[in-house]
């Protein structure tokens, strides 16, 4: 079973444990050569290839059923694909999907960075009410 490294909305519980059925150790980690971007109006980031030497700090949740890869696959939407990569959980290498925006969905991007602070206090409350509680059981594609 696949490990999933996630680097904005997933990475907190409440989302988490929305999205995905399944219980799962999870591990901070970090993705070298990418870089984690805001989203115009919204309160949640985008991830997308950067230079060799950037990298995200996230978290990489272990073991990940088929069945909640494609509840994740769902939640992400078309705007995303997921891809093998290479993540650092500490001193231990991991293989991991990662959600990448797709480059024709690059004008989304913000010139702010995303902050994660204020995701954590104040933006997770306007993400469950938006992109979770309007909707129904096994739609949760954010877009």
């Amino acid at each position: 079973m696949p490990h999933v490294f996630t680097y904005g909305s997933l990475m907190f519980e409440p989302v988490w444990s929305r999205v995905v059925a399944g219980r799962y150790d999870r591990r901070d980690a970090v993705l070298q050569g990418y870089e984690r971007k805001g989203v115009r109006g919204e309160v949640y980031p985008v991830a997308v290839p950067g230079a060799a030497e950037s990298r995200v700090r996230g978290i990489v949740y272990l073991g990940v059923s088929e069945d909640d890869l494609d509840r994740l696959d769902r939640f992400e939407g078309e705007s995303y694909y997921r891809r093998t990569e290479q993540v650092a959980a500490g001193k231990i290498a991991l293989t991991a999907e990662v959600y990448v925006l797709k480059e024709e969905y690059y004008g989304v991007i913000s010139p702010q960075e995303w902050d994660r602070e204020a995701f954590r206090t104040s933006g997770i409350r306007t993400f469950l009410r938006v992109f979770m509680d309007e909707l129904g059981p096994g739609d949760h594609e954010k877009h």
